[in-house]
């Protein structure tokens, strides 16, 4: 053996990979490195098919895949598969392979093992899903007002503005409601801003009751409340309205009598600004002539 065949033989156990040498035939191990060797747990040159060190699964992966494919391109690269280690453990591995022009009775093979780049990936997906689920969560605030957990005046404005669109495709009618929870700063001055909140809490709470999947509900101000919710009648926007006053009005939150007033535009033809505009000049006109009471304008 030259000196240089003899430093090629002995450095093959250097490689920090595996590498092996099979028959093309039947994939019989006739030359394996120590890195091999340790993946396996044992020393299979001689005496194994390459076949036989996979799990079931790999093994028809290699059948039905990587063999084919390697026959006829004569070569193949990064497939994974798992190896079925002698003390039972799975270790999933990359395999290229070549068949040499010189030599095409064998197969050269090298095997790394992939379990360090699997738990990366896994970190990575596990990284992503945590940033989306951020993402999502920073996108929710963003969208909501932290006190109630309605809507807040951005939000109800990109969400109104989409239901306008659809209810105008429709031809039908929408009601605008501006609320406005009345004597709401006698409340934080006598009681304090904690059961001003709490009111506020449970005024959305109980609107949120009230209104249907289809409206859209929002805590557009300090005390103010706003829907839009389709209509088909000044009489049922009334009643809609009657609901709302009694409800606030006949329960007791944080033991305070609590009404409302409400300003109330219908339209089938007006945008959101001028809704907006008219709804809170017909609450302004309710709060300076008795408040807990609704005022409706149809335009």
């Amino acid at each position: 053996m030259s000196q240089l065949t003899a430093i090629a033989a002995a450095s093959l156990d250097l490689f920090p990979c595996g590498l092996l040498v099979t028959d093309r035939d039947e994939r019989t191990i006739i030359k394996s490195n120590k890195y091999f060797d340790k993946l396996c747990g044992f020393k299979p040159c001689g005496r194994n098919s390459i076949n036989t060190l996979f799990t079931k699964a790999s093994r028809i992966m290699l059948e039905s895949y990587v063999v084919p494919l390697l026959l006829n391109q004569r070569h193949i690269e990064e497939v994974q598969l798992t190896l079925q280690q002698v003390d039972g453990q799975r270790l999933p591995v990359l395999i290229n392979a070549q068949i040499n022009s010189a030599e095409p009775n064998l197969i050269y093979w090298a095997v790394t093992a992939a379990q360090q780049r699997d738990d990366l990936y896994q970190e990575l997906v596990n990284l992503r899903n945590h940033l989306e689920q951020k993402a999502e969560t920073f996108s929710r605030l963003a969208r909501t007002d932290e006190l109630t957990g309605l809507l807040n005046r951005r939000a109800f404005i990109e969400n109104a503005n989409s239901a306008l669109d659809e209810l105008s495709r429709q031809q039908k009618s929408y009601a605008f409601f501006m609320i406005d929870v009345d004597n709401f700063k006698a409340i934080n001055d006598q009681y304090g801003h904690d059961v001003g909140d709490q009111v506020l809490q449970e005024i959305a709470k109980i609107f949120q009751r009230q209104t249907r999947a289809s409206d859209t509900l929002a805590r557009v101000g300090g005390e103010e409340f706003a829907i839009l919710a389709s209509a088909t009648s000044r009489d049922q926007v009334e009643a809609y309205a009657e609901r709302l006053l009694q409800a606030v009005s006949t329960k007791l939150i944080m033991n305070l009598h609590v009404t409302i007033s409400i300003g109330i535009a219908l339209s089938r033809h007006h945008n959101l600004a001028e809704l907006f505009k008219q709804a809170d000049k017909l609450l302004y006109q309710v709060k300076s002539c008795g408040k807990n009471r609704a005022l409706l304008f149809e335009f």
